[in-house]
């Protein structure tokens, strides 16, 4: 199942693309997350809850400056992966993101666990909340927003 959400925002696309590729600001804002490291060249670890269940996951994280682009991925029992675009908008930037979700094929559809993929409504609400706690801080309205499914 592939999601998306777009926003705009006030801000060059350099700025904005300086925030959202920083690791470090990764909990900023994404949903759930409430730790990031960089885990050497293109990867990165993550900590979170989600649904009440902790986390703790490593994917790729791969920066194309020139572009404005990011991609990311999973290594866990989910096959997830993503992209955020920044392109110039006027006098600002509109951000783009894409997620695909790929559940294990192992797991009923409806466990609620670790490891299998949230609802469509949980993964659309999670983007949306991401993007307007980007903007937030670009636009410096606030902090992050987590979506009513977060805890």
């Amino acid at each position: 199942m592939e999601y998306q959400g777009t926003r705009r925002i006030q801000a060059s696309p350099e700025e904005v693309f300086a925030f959202v590729s920083d690791v470090r600001n990764l909990p900023r804002y994404l949903p759930t997350t409430r730790r990031a490291e960089p885990q050497g060249e293109e990867r990165v670890a993550v900590e979170g809850e989600a649904n009440g269940h902790p986390y703790q996951a490593d994917g790729r994280f791969h920066k194309d400056a020139r572009n404005h682009r990011l991609e990311w991925g999973s290594d866990g029992e989910i096959n997830y992966s993503g992209t955020l675009e920044v392109r110039p908008d006027g006098d600002g930037s509109q951000v783009s993101v894409k997620l695909r979700f790929e559940p294990d094929p192992g797991r009923a559809p409806n466990e609620d666990m670790p490891g299998q993929a949230p609802s469509n409504d949980q993964i659309q609400e999670g983007i949306d909340k991401a993007l307007e706690s980007i903007q937030n801080f670009i636009e410096g309205r606030g902090g992050k927003e987590e979506p009513s499914a977060a805890t």
